[in-house]
């Protein structure tokens, strides 16, 4: 029952179970428009959330477009040049490394702090210890954040194995006394990293899957034991209350969203149980090499891992699987811009201050953590930057044969 004097707005401003909040809705409103608009500010607030800055400033926002947007281009340009030869080639191979080395730094430190900020929130609000600032569209922006900042990792930890610099290259020839490097160490710190972060973006996937999938508590007999919590009219006047002038998410732009999302999901799982193969099979390989005995599980894992053969080969696979992170993270990354805009109309239609575009510490870092891989590269190209005087000599050799 509400009070004499109209509904207790102050029971309203905390949102930790959703059971017991739309219980507390009921009972102060009744679903009644005129009393629901007494509590606007509050219910819209607690329901939807303030905003969050840390997880969906603008710094941050533009930052996973950034990670998204060099992990394509670098991938595309180790693919480009990994089988020429040359030194003006070679100039550029060595700028492709380093810069691919930077960013796999940058993206992993990047996409784990990430997921843990993701876990820490989500496990707040899923279990109803605290909610404060953190509504629906958050929720929805952290869920697409969790899968949009470990698809470009996809990139480095699948092409950073390819060897780029050819046999008799100008870097050894300057060098013949330099053992070779190694790359088994990398490879290894590589893969315990992004084992780390498959192993982190797991609640985040669980959590994406009961928001996305879960029958809705909303509707006729949906609530707990049959209870029914708020009927779709119902909960259609809070929505209406709250989002009156703006152009909320459509159902086939929410699907888009929760299919993408899922896609997504599985290929990083997919991938991430494609290297625990290939690790697996390199180590029972040496293991048997040493004892001069084969097993079976070593051979059976060796002829999984022979598939990778094939997209090798293939070009126009290569193209396909190139392009798979990016095409799965565009939607994403766009829903996160939409539901960024939906959310300040939202806010200052309630007279409350959008601060997701103020420009602060955690802001500025989102985007400066990529700087690292400008810098390598240039490092890189200066270091090298004999290739290129070595290259300009057989050109101008070349020009002067009859």
């Amino acid at each position: 029952m509400t009070t004499v004097g109209g509904p207790d707005c102050a029971s309203l401003e905390s949102l930790t179970d959703f059971d017991d909040y739309v219980r507390r809705l009921r009972r102060e409103t009744q679903f009644e428009e005129a009393l629901l608009e007494k509590c606007r500010v509050t219910i819209c607030s607690a329901i939807w959330g303030d905003d969050n800055p840390d997880i969906s400033g603008i710094g941050v926002s533009i930052g996973y477009a950034i990670e998204v947007g060099l992990g394509l281009l670098l991938a595309i340009f180790v693919l480009t040049i990994r089988q020429r030869k040359g030194p003006r080639w070679e100039f550029c191979q060595l700028m492709a490394q380093a810069g691919f080395d930077a960013f796999f730094q940058s993206a992993v430190y990047f996409a784990i702090s990430l997921e843990i900020a993701s876990i820490y929130m989500l496990v707040h609000k899923d279990y109803g210890i605290s909610t404060d600032g953190l509504g629906a569209s958050e929720a929805q922006i952290i869920l697409a954040v969790s899968v949009v900042c470990v698809l470009p990792v996809l990139y480095p930890v699948a092409l950073l194995p390819t060897r780029l610099h050819h046999a008799n290259s100008e870097v050894d020839k300057k060098a013949p006394d330099r053992p070779p490097k190694k790359t088994t160490e990398p490879r290894n710190v590589r893969f315990t990293l992004f084992s780390l972060l498959a192993v982190l973006f797991f609640y985040p996937f669980l959590s994406q899957c009961i928001h996305n999938w879960a029958p809705s508590r909303v509707g006729e007999g949906n609530g707990p034991a049959g209870e029914t919590l708020a009927t779709h009219n119902e909960w259609a006047k809070v929505d209406a209350m709250c989002f009156r002038e703006v152009e909320v998410l459509s159902y086939n732009e929410l699907w888009v969203l929760a299919i993408f999302e899922i896609i997504a999901s599985i290929v990083i799982f997919l991938f991430a149980i494609w290297l625990l193969i290939g690790a697996g099979a390199r180590t029972l390989l040496a293991q048997d090499r040493a004892f001069g005995e084969e097993r079976r599980l070593t051979v059976v894992l060796l002829k999984i891992q022979g598939i990778e053969g094939v997209w090798k080969r293939n070009l126009w696979l290569q193209v396909v699987m190139l392009l798979v992170p990016t095409i799965l993270a565009g939607p994403l990354l766009w829903c996160i811009f939409r539901l960024r805009g939906m959310h300040s109309v939202a806010l200052k239609g309630l007279e409350l201050e959008y601060t997701g575009n103020e420009w602060g510490f955690g802001q500025v870092v989102g985007i400066i953590i990529f700087a690292p891989v400008v810098i390598d590269m240039g490092f890189a190209a200066w270091a090298a930057r004999s290739l290129l005087a070595v290259g300009g000599q057989i050109v101008w050799s070349m020009r002067a044969l009859p």
